[in-house]
Parts: structure tokens; C-alpha cells; sequence
């Protein structure tokens, strides 16, 4: 008897382990999912800037054709208004600024909703700084500054690499901030080097968002440099340290959270050995102060020099509170049912070790994209009370909260769990729509993100609507959502169904006070497998030819 009590709190004690584990390590991708939407949204706000003021030359409509390129303004008064509009992509600071080969400078920086820098030389002359509130207001000279563009590191190290070249993270010793550069050389439509155009964003926004984010009790979450150097972080802590005039950026093995510096311990040592995949999540295990705990990383990396590390670490124990109480008490129950008879001892045995095991098999179809399993646990013990967090946690990782449409995880998932379960008898076919919503920052801006929030749970119940039972519909973060379209495997049928979604988009939706919002909706299409063999390939290839449809747009509508 006492081998089989001692049996049973072993079973108990490897399946709670097991499930918390599983837990533990859903929790932290779903926060690294979020985590590197906003990376791509602090990154993409870049580079868009850039495009708005340089837009990159316009694919072919025919193959074997040169794209074509739009001309760049040599007129200041044209370059001033591509910058006023690349500065209006930004709700942050931000400063867009363009050094001619010639000398020459223009550069507009947003340092508050209704203050602006407008900063102005001529070649071989002086650089003029102004203060003005927003485009045709009075402009008020603030300082005359001995000026050379084309001596500056941003111009140089963008004229010695030849294309588009992201900074290291420095501090703006002036606003105190971290901020980064994006720059990119600028050529005439015949070749001709004409400068180099620099988008420089605010850092601010990500440790706010990070900070926003629900964690476990002792969850942290940060993005670092591959040295280290802390970009933004969760935790209610700075990212640099200020002497004086002097700023100094700290180190995430000078945090003062022990999981934060053991989290990056733990990625430290295993990149001496492994070259990561950007994109790819990683998990590891840790050991320290706090027991056993589990990371999870990600590299953030592109052609344009960008190298981040986004981390997210918890405690085991933040998970196991539900589960230790569930494993005592029945536990407690086993001992008491040896005690009695053996036979009533190892029914018990059976009917604990059989939920205990729903909830690890539940556990592990959320991380691998399975269809959940119907759990049937109807008790009203702490097992009883995990079995319902369980269900509700399914709900929250694989929808997104707002418009109840699946997420970007969850949708991955599920299409590599038909990717696994397909076969030469049995193929799989499909098409991705990565969609984008135009005009929609307009109804951000001018009603709010109230009104905003319901355009998209409106726009998201349209998708839902016009898509069969065995499509899938996600949000991939902000204005973007992607469309799985089973068994199509025909890029004019898919076509066919991108335009019907768009219809079904620019609707007009009812909002506030009887405003009507017209949104329209620019959709790029892949097809698996002829554009892609992963869904990381399938998506930037949908992504990138819906940004080719946007351009188009933007041109159609000049």
C-alpha cells in the first residue's frame, strides 16, 4: 500500500510538472507574438516613412520589363511635402530628413502633436533650424548651425553600404529617449547618386507597449542588441543611465531582476553554440533563484542591419499554484483510499491519473495546433477549476481578444498541423490573403480608437462571413489580417475570392453620432506550394505583393 500511495504521488507529480511546463512556455510564446508584431510595427513605421518620401521603384506589370522608377523632387517645396506626410505615419516623435550629395539638407522632426523642427541648408551655407506648428504655419527662427550632412555617420556608413542601413541604438541626448535610424540612398531616374534619406523613430513607444502587456506574476519581457544593450523592457526599470549630460546604455546583465539576467544568461550560452533562425521562437530552461523557469527568444534580424533579441521568461511556480493544489488534495484522497481497501485506492488511481492526463494532452494541442479535445471535467475541486482555465486559456491563445478572429499563432499552427497530417494520397493545397486595411489610421485619427476598434470587429465579422466552413480567418496585429482558403490551389480563383473580400470590406460601417467609414482593403496572394514550401515564405510573399497593390493604390488615387 505504501508503493502504491507512493506510486500515485509520483503519476501526480510528473503530470503536473508536465502540464505546468506547458503552460508555462504557451503563455510565453503567446506574449513573444505580440512582442514581435509591435517590433514589426516600430520597424515597418520606419521603413514606410522612408518609402514615403523615396518610394521604391514600381514592379513591371509585364515580366522581363524594368520597374518603374519614380522620379525624386529636385523642387524643395515638393520634398517638404513627401516629408510632412512621411512624419504624418508616426503618433511618436519622429524626424524624417533628407542630405543632398550636393550638401544640401531638409529635415522635418515631430517633437509633440502640435511642435515641429523644420531644419533647412543650402549647399555651402549655413543650416537654418525653425519652430513652427504644423505645414503653412509661422516659422520661427531658433538657431544657425554649422552644418554638413554629408559628413555625418548616418550619410556615410548609407553611401559605403549602397542601400538601406538601420543605426545602432543610440540615445537623443536632447528629448531622452532611445531612438534608431533607418537610411537609405536616393537615386534619379538615370542612376544618379542624389543623397541619402534618414527616418529616425522614437524607442519610447515599445517599453510602454512591453509594459502593457499581461504577464504571470514574475513574467518579464525585453528586447535587447545581440550585446545586450537594452532597447525596451516590461519591468519598471531604465534602459539607460544618465550622469549629467552623459547617457550611458545599460546592459540586461545589469538588470535588476534576476530572472531578466538569468534569462539572458541562458541565450548568451546558447548562441555561442547555435546560430538562430530569425523568426524562429526558441525555448529554453533555466535554473536560478526562483527554481526552474522557462525562456523563450526570438531574433529579429533584415537585409538593412537590424539584429534584435526579443525575450520573454516565467517562473514555473507562477503556473503551478492551480495544479499543486489539485495534485495535494488528491493526493490526500489517494492516501486515505489505500487506507481503506485497495481496490477503492486504485480506482481512485485511475479516475485522477484519467483528468490529469486530459489536461496534458489539452495542454500540448494548444502549442502544436491540434484541434482541442473535449475535456468532460465536471468537478468542483482545483482539477475541476484548471480544467475551465484551461478551456478559457484555449480562447485566449488562439483568438485575438478584440475581434474574436483566430491569431497569428494559432493560424499558424493549424496550418502546420495539415501540413503534418497531409500526404501524396491525401495533398494539401491551399492560398493565403494578407490583407491591409486602407484608410482605416483615418478613422483612428478622426473619431478615435474606440470607433477604431469597431471598425475592426466589424471588418473581422465580414471575413467570417464571406469565407466557407473550412476557411480561417486572422488577425496578424493592428490593421492586418490574413485569409486561409483550403483546397484552393488556382491563383484566379483565388483572386476571385481576394476581390469578393474586398468588396465585402469597403462597405460602409455605422459609426458614432450616424458617421458612416468607407475602409478599403489591399490584399497580396500566395499559393502553397507554388510560392512557398514554409508559411514564413508564404507570407512574406503575400505580404509583399499586397504592399505592390497598396503602392498601386496610392498611385491610382494621385
Amino acid at each position: 500500500m505504501v508503493c502504491l500511495a507512493l506510486t500515485i504521488g509520483w503519476f501526480l507529480y510528473r503530470a503536473g510538472d508536465d502540464a505546468t511546463e506547458i503552460l508555462t512556455r504557451n503563455a510565453l510564446m503567446e506574449t513573444m507574438g505580440r512582442v514581435g508584431q509591435a517590433i514589426d510595427r516600430q520597424t515597418m513605421n520606419a521603413r514606410e516613412s522612408l518609402n514615403a518620401v523615396a518610394p521604391p521603384p514600381v514592379p513591371p506589370v509585364n515580366p522581363g520589363e524594368k520597374p518603374a522608377m519614380l522620379p525624386f523632387p529636385k523642387d524643395r517645396k515638393q520634398l517638404e511635402e513627401r516629408l510632412w506626410v512621411a512624419n504624418a505615419l508616426f503618433s511618436d516623435p519622429s524626424y524624417v530628413y533628407f542630405g543632398g550629395a550636393d550638401g544640401s539638407f531638409l529635415g522635418i522632426r515631430q517633437e509633440s502633436a502640435s511642435v515641429f523642427m523644420y531644419s533647412v541648408r543650402e549647399p555651402e551655407d549655413k543650416n537654418y533650424v525653425y519652430y513652427l506648428r504644423g505645414p503653412g504655419t509661422e516659422m520661427k527662427l531658433t538657431a544657425v548651425q554649422d552644418y554638413e550632412p554629408r559628413q555625418r555617420p548616418w550619410y556615410i556608413q548609407t553611401v559605403e553600404r549602397g542601400r538601406e542601413t538601420w543605426s545602432s541604438v543610440y540615445t537623443d541626448f536632447r528629448l531622452k529617449f532611445l531612438a534608431i535610424n533607418l537610411s537609405k540612398p536616393v537615386y534619379d531616374t538615370d542612376g544618379a547618386f542624389l543623397g541619402v534619406v534618414n527616418s529616425n523613430i522614437g524607442l519610447g513607444q515599445l517599453t510602454t507597449f512591453l509594459q502593457q502587456l499581461p504577464m504571470s506574476r514574475n513574467g518579464v519581457a525585453f528586447v535587447t542588441e545581440l550585446n545586450g544593450g537594452m532597447v525596451a523592457t516590461s519591468l519598471n526599470e531604465p534602459v539607460y543611465e544618465a550622469k549629467g549630460t552623459e547617457f550611458t546604455r545599460l546592459n540586461a546583465l545589469q538588470s535588476k531582476s534576476p530572472l531578466v539576467r538569468q534569462a539572458f544568461a541562458e541565450v548568451q550560452k546558447y548562441l555561442v553554440d547555435h546560430r538562430p533562425v530569425p523568426g524562429q521562437l526558441m525555448l529554453l530552461n533555466a535554473s536560478g533563484e526562483n527554481g526552474k523557469a522557462e525562456v523563450v527568444f526570438r531574433l529579429h534580424h533584415d537585409e538593412a542591419g537590424l539584429d534584435w533579441l526579443a525575450v520573454s521568461a516565467a517562473p514555473r511556480s507562477d503556473f503551478l499554484g492551480p495544479v499543486a493544489g489539485g495534485i495535494y488534495q488528491t493526493l490526500m484522497l489517494g492516501l486515505v483510499a489505500v487506507c481503506l481497501t485497495f481496490i477503492i485506492g486504485f480506482m481512485l488511481l485511475r479516475w485522477v491519473l484519467r483528468d490529469i492526463r486530459k489536461l496534458t494532452l489539452a495542454a500540448k494541442s494548444i502549442g502544436n495546433g491540434s484541434p482541442f479535445p473535449a475535456l468532460n471535467i465536471d468537478r468542483n475541486d482545483e482539477i475541476g477549476q484548471l480544467a475551465q482555465s484551461f478551456q478559457e486559456m484555449e480562447r485566449n491563445l488562439r483568438t485575438d481578444r478584440l475581434t474574436n478572429v483566430l491569431n497569428r499563432d494559432s493560424l499558424i499552427a493549424q496550418i502546420e498541423f495539415r501540413r503534418r497530417n497531409s500526404s501524396q494520397a491525401n495533398p494539401l493545397h491551399f492560398a493565403l490573403l494578407f490583407i491591409d486595411l486602407d484608410r482605416f489610421k483615418a478613422v483612428n485619427d478622426e473619431y478615435g480608437h474606440d470607433e477604431g476598434d469597431k471598425v475592426l470587429v466589424t471588418i473581422a465579422a465580414r471575413l467570417q462571413h464571406a469565407l466557407r466552413h473550412d476557411d480561417s480567418v486572422a488577425r496578424f496585429g493592428g490593421d492586418e489580417f490574413v485569409v486561409y482558403l483550403h483546397g484552393v490551389n488556382e491563383i484566379d480563383v483565388a483572386r476571385t475570392l481576394a476581390d469578393k473580400i474586398r468588396h465585402a470590406v469597403n462597405k460602409p460601417i455605422d459609426g458614432r453620432d450616424g458617421n458612416q467609414y468607407i475602409v478599403d482593403a489591399s490584399v497580396g496572394v500566395s499559393l502553397y506550394p507554388e510560392d512557398g514550401l514554409d508559411v514564413e515564405t508564404l507570407l512574406r510573399m503575400a505580404d509583399s505583393r499586397m504592399f505592390d497593390q497598396k503602392r498601386l493604390h496610392r498611385i491610382l488615387s494621385v
